[in-house]
């Protein structure tokens, strides 16, 4: 039985260790693929890109000159300024005989003519154009003038478009240039909306398979546990801590490798009018991150300044050096009288190492995770209700991520192997003064 409880016990680790490397996989690729969808979806190569502003702006405007048309209404007004502009002619030309004094001005400057006939013409000018009298002819004109507009009405019209077009286009006019080129070309796919599918894709099926090892996982995790138990009754104590203990380690090495938090907000949607016409951007990445223990120690180190160094020793020690060193110390106590009777061991095991500060390092993900939730969430709304005369839809696809899980699985265990530990002490030393 003992012989049998031990190879269970060696093949379910094994078992974990394989769902651990697929997971640990999984949960890499994931993140490499959401990485590189919320590179090519930031906010700042669409929504935040003036140039490519300027380039939709642009197709609209082209848009509506080439739509332009001539209205009725506008040939009623075009009618009007005609009839207005022949009216205050008449007026000045005929009525007030500007008219006459311009034609007597070039007969005289000609020289053509002698003084006598010279003398009866500038008597008779003016008289015959004082009797003449064209405004009731005015509308008529006007209606042959529009005519002739009409019918020569597209050639106006394609003047008026490169014209309008030559002065919305100068020279300094660029076209867009995508910088996420490569990132397509990783992916072997042509455009944005390409790469959108391709990377969505691929993260569903992957968060499909990383629940699956999960549950795998925490079954056979469950199972190792079951088994330590029963060595614990058939082996002896130190069977089951050290089973405890192995479990404990997996669990840690998981916890500080794979990603704590998801931090992910969005712009679903962002619409802004022009001319009645919209100008829309699609899915817009706001912020995304998603680190492990490991890599925000390792970020934290190379921050540069001897602060965050510093909080990056921090975190190494309490977070990965000091729970390794709990878990072989606990299980090396039960086999080491030399460790057993060290005040130092007694104190980390049964002491410090309950109240450590991995215990309080879970508590703070879990309130960073609240924090940045709310934080974000209370944001976002306050961008979706805004009076500027745009529609924007934000959205929030934060979450803890394994590590975050597993971290709990280990810090719970440790606790529990720590208290076993303390408890056994105390029946030994109660056995050893009776």
């Amino acid at each position: 039985m003992k012989k049998v409880l031990i190879g269970l016990f060696f093949l379910a680790f094994g078992i974990a260790g394989y769902f651990s490397f697929g997971l640990f996989d999984s949960v890499h690729e994931r993140k490499d693929k959401m990485e590189d969808y919320a590179e090519i979806n930031m906010v700042n190569h669409e929504l935040f890109n003036m140039q490519l502003w300027k380039d939709k702006a642009l197709e609209i405007v082209k848009m509506k000159i080439r739509q332009f048309e001539f209205s009725e209404q506008m040939y009623e007004v075009l009618d009007d300024q005609i009839q207005s502009y022949a009216v205050t002619i008449h007026k000045q030309y005929i009525e007030q005989g500007e008219l006459g004094d311009i034609i007597l001005k070039e007969i005289k400057n000609s020289g053509k003519v002698n003084a006598l006939f010279m003398k009866i013409i500038e008597q008779q000018v003016p008289e015959i154009l004082g009797e003449l009298d064209l405004k009731p002819q005015i509308p008529a004109l006007s209606q042959q003038i529009l005519t002739e507009i009409k019918k020569n009405e597209p050639l106006i019209k394609e003047y008026l478009q490169q014209e309008l077009l030559r002065l919305v286009l100068d020279e300094e006019t660029r076209t867009y240039t995508d910088r996420r080129t490569m990132l397509y070309r990783k992916y072997n796919v042509p455009d944005l909306e390409a790469a959108d599918t391709y990377l969505s894709g691929e993260v569903g099926k992957l968060d499909k398979s990383i629940n699956a090892q999960i549950i795998y996982l925490c079954l056979t995790m469950g199972f190792i546990i079951l088994i330590a138990f029963y060595l614990g009754r058939q082996v002896g104590f130190k069977s089951m801590i050290a089973a405890l203990t192995t479990a404990s380690i997996l669990l840690l090495v998981l916890g500080v490798t794979m990603p704590m938090i998801d931090i992910d907000a969005r712009l679903n949607s962002f619409v802004f009018n022009l001319f009645d016409e919209p100008i829309e951007f699609n899915e817009q990445v706001i912020y995304y991150q998603s680190k492990s223990i490991v890599e925000v120690t390792k970020t934290l180190w190379q921050g540069g300044s001897w602060d965050l160094k510093l909080v990056g020793i921090l975190v190494l020690l309490f977070s990965i050096v000091f729970p390794f060193f709990k878990l072989i110390l606990s299980g090396l106590y039960l086999f080491l009288e030399r460790i057993r009777s060290s005040k130092l061991a007694k104190g980390v095991i049964f002491h410090l190492g309950k109240w450590s500060m991995a215990d309080v390092f879970v508590v703070a993900i879990f309130m960073a995770y609240i924090g940045f939730y709310g934080i974000i969430s209370t944001q976002l709304n306050s961008i979706s209700r805004n009076d500027g005369g745009f529609a924007i839809e934000t959205i929030n696809y934060s979450r803890l991520a394994p590590g975050a899980f597993f971290f709990t699985a280990y810090t719970i265990l440790s606790i529990c192997i720590s208290i076993l530990i303390n408890r056994h002490d105390k029946s030994d030393a109660t056995v050893i003064n009776k």
